[in-house]
């Protein structure tokens, strides 16, 4: 069970009334409050009770106005000395970042928020009308209840290199390497001067005009030149010298043993 403190400043009757209910309605939901109202007795040294309270409770709430915050910001009475315990705390390594809560009850944040609190998330209680509301999510969060469940983390999804640049549905284009038939994504097997690849986007029917090799198949071209020579065009070519289609290993003799396509 979380025991949690409220700072605030006795400006006025019905504000000291207003907190009040604050700590009455966050009891019964399971919050043990230490409150000057209802701890503080005769003969009690006040400014120890406010520094142990601020110190040994699991939160403080700090009931912001700007009265509350010209006090603080000006270290005068109670509220001035809780707060030098605050920033200190506050500037504390092993301090918890979510100890202290602006509770916004009046005035704009601006004005309403004290200098060393002006970063924080506060919970709004300046409308009544939404009283509930208001202590529903202080109370999860002084609790450890989340008000929104997270998801749980899924799989991170697949790297495929391969098919990023691959042919869309509909889409004639390819990526290809001029020199070794690759797609991107394989590493290079180009041969002789270049042994870097050099991508192009052509039509996918492209074939190599020496070894009749298709985009993504290694190059079988033989001397003089034994990287590809792909040409971007119709699939219906033919090699004038075994007549084989793109595609197919060369069957040419001597003294030419590579393909020479020619399109119909």
């Amino acid at each position: 069970m979380p025991i949690c403190f409220i700072s605030y400043s006795r400006e006025s009757e019905p504000h000291r009334n207003w907190v009040g209910s604050l700590a009455t309605r966050l009891q019964s939901h399971g919050v043990k409050m230490r409150f000057d109202q209802w701890d503080l007795y005769p003969g009690l040294d006040l400014l120890h009770f406010m520094e142990t309270s601020v110190r040994e409770s699991d939160f403080v709430l700090l009931v912001c106005t700007p009265t509350f915050a010209l006090k603080a910001n000006s270290g005068v009475g109670g509220v001035g000395y809780e707060k030098a315990i605050v920033t200190g705390e506050l500037f504390h390594a092993n301090q918890r970042p979510d100890k202290f809560v602006p509770i916004l009850r009046s005035g704009e944040p601006a004005q309403a928020l004290p200098s060393y609190l002006l970063s924080k998330v506060f919970v709004d209680f300046r409308d009544d009308a939404k009283f509930e509301a208001s202590c529903e999510e202080l109370s999860h969060h002084l609790l450890g209840l989340s008000r929104s469940l997270r998801p749980p983390l899924g799989a991170p999804l697949p790297f495929r290199p391969d098919t990023q640049h691959s042919t869309p549905p509909g889409n004639s284009t390819k990526v290809y390497c001029t020199r070794c038939g690759a797609i991107p994504g394989k590493a290079s097997s180009c041969s002789g001067p270049y042994t870097s690849h050099n991508f192009s986007s052509g039509s996918a029917d492209a074939y190599c005009v020496r070894c009749g090799a298709t985009p993504g198949e290694a190059s079988s071209c033989s001397s003089p030149y034994t990287s590809h020579n792909f040409s971007s065009g119709s699939a219906d070519a033919y090699c004038v010298r075994c007549g084989a289609t793109p595609g197919e290993a060369s069957s040419c003799s001597s003294p030419y043993t590579s393909h020479n396509f020619v399109k119909h």
